[in-house]
């Protein structure tokens, strides 16, 4: 007898120059399976001048239908996480006697006042926020993704055959990951650092929810030795965290974090290293698959095995 509850979604992560992919079956509650997981190569990478140019739709859908096939994933149920750069998250207060439809009014006004030009249009989400930080005001989390954007996507999708759910967001994602995976209590502020070649986002959550979140660009050389990657990666991180904290009154000191999880795919062990000897809180790499089982004979690359903080976003997009 096939279970009607059992839930089987497909996270893609498609970011620069790589694809990853996983098959998550949900059979109810917090019981979660893996029942594929892998990552490729992109042949033309997936950046914002790329989805500007129409005639790169065919190559990716192309490159997505033969990796799922390959693969024998799922083509039911899929979720795309958006790069940080192709979308807008902000926070803006709102009166708590405000109807929905008011709400919705006053979305699309404070959308309109970051739009470069009259032509811009965009697809919004917003939720309000319920985090047990002590604030003046309730308050709201928009994300805009520019239309252009989720139509090249869309139509990505459905050259190649595969049912798109929903678009995510890398922030919510990586915050879903982390919070099937570890105990968070009321009142815990912790931050999540995404360490990637072209940046480090910090994202800060209150109690399990979104509080705020940054980026700041990496500028690597190719030829650039390990040990002044960690330098420059360690001194941004300590600097741009010490900044957050101190702006947004969570606290004097990093310390003052209840912890931190390091993911992405350029958490290097000495930055790890360095960074857990230098504050007085815990540090560690973010592991996705924690709390989740993996089905029998499921292949797993051991790049995969040994660097799970890289498969965050992924996991918690199909975790959605």
């Amino acid at each position: 007898m096939t279970d009607t509850n059992v839930d089987t979604l497909v996270g893609i992560v498609l970011k620069n120059e790589n694809m990853k992919i996983v098959e998550i079956e949900s059979s109810g509650g917090d019981q979660f399976r893996i029942n594929k997981i892998t990552e490729e190569k992109l042949d033309i990478p997936f950046v914002a001048e790329t989805i500007k140019d129409g005639s790169y739709v065919s190559d990716f859908a192309d490159k997505i239908a033969n990796v799922l096939d390959k693969h024998g994933f799922s083509t039911e149920h899929a979720i795309l996480t958006v790069p940080n750069d192709m979308l807008v998250i902000k926070k803006y207060p709102y009166d708590n006697d405000f109807s929905d439809e008011e709400i919705i009014d006053q979305v699309d006004w404070e959308v309109k006042q970051f739009s470069y030009s009259p032509d811009d249009e965009y697809v919004i989400d917003f939720g309000k926020l319920t985090h047990s930080r002590a604030t003046e005001h309730n308050e709201l989390v928009v994300v805009a993704v520019r239309k252009a954007v989720v139509g090249f996507i869309k139509e990505v999708f459905t050259r190649a055959n595969v049912k798109l759910r929903v678009v995510d967001a890398e922030v919510f994602a990586a915050i879903r990951a982390i919070n099937k995976n570890y105990e968070a209590r009321d009142g815990d502020v912790t931050a999540l650092i995404n360490i990637e070649q072209q940046g480090i986002q910090f994202i800060i959550i209150d109690s399990g929810e979104f509080f705020t979140s940054y980026q700041i660009p990496l500028q690597f050389k190719p030829d650039d030795p390990e040990n002044s990657k960690t330098e420059t990666i360690i001194k941004m991180t300590s600097k741009e965290l010490k900044r957050i904290i101190i702006d947004h009154k969570l606290g004097e000191k990093i310390e003052d974090l209840s912890r931190i999880f390091l993911f992405g795919d350029l958490v290097l062990d000495p930055v790890l290293e360095t960074l857990q000897n230098s504050y007085n809180v815990r540090i560690d790499r973010a592991n996705p698959f924690r709390r989740l089982r993996f089905a029998p004979n499921v292949s797993v690359d051991e790049y995969i095995w040994s660097r799970p903080e890289t498969f965050t976003i992924c996991v918690g997009c199909a975790l959605r």
